[in-house]
């Protein structure tokens, strides 16, 4: 196989963590009461809110009346940012393309990351603006991440 073929292959640990991002969003719906029924609340409990005289953003109105949804998210995330973790570790074991770990990496950083911000959103730490702030920082971690990981290792 020609140094061409190989960068076209198959990723085959991008199958697998699909398949287990799949199961592990099966599990966390299933395993969680009421899930459905509270998913709906939080949706439904979306309204326009003013976030300055000229800026208005949707939110949830009662932004502490959905812990259960973001449990479920945080654990998600957490879950699956540990799987990324083990990937990562696999993808050098395999000697893998830099790209290919970089990828991961960046995806470690953004699932571990946002599970903070759901954790704090969870506890109150936390707004729903400061969560959505999170969620811009999890997206510059992500970047940032797999960026450096190029520059260092190339």
């Amino acid at each position: 196989m020609g140094m061409g073929e190989k960068q076209h292959a198959v990723d085959w640990l991008r199958i697998v963590s699909f398949g287990f991002f799949l199961m592990l969003l099966g599990v966390i719906w299933a395993g969680t009461p009421k899930l459905t029924d509270e998913a709906l609340k939080f949706f439904q409990d979306f309204d326009l809110v003013n976030l300055t005289e000229n800026i208005v953003l949707p939110a949830p109105v009662h932004v502490q009346s959905h812990t259960t949804v973001y449990i479920a998210a945080f654990h998600f995330c957490l879950a699956f940012g540990i799987f990324q973790a083990v990937i990562l570790v696999v993808r050098f074991l395999l000697h893998e393309p830099l790209n290919r770990k970089a990828d991961t990496f960046s995806s470690v950083g953004f699932w571990l990351t946002i599970s903070i911000f759901l954790g704090m959103l969870t506890d109150g730490a936390v707004g729903w603006f400061g969560f959505i702030g999170g969620l811009i920082i999890s997206v510059g971690v992500a970047i940032s991440a797999g960026s450096i990981l190029k520059l260092l290792w190339r």
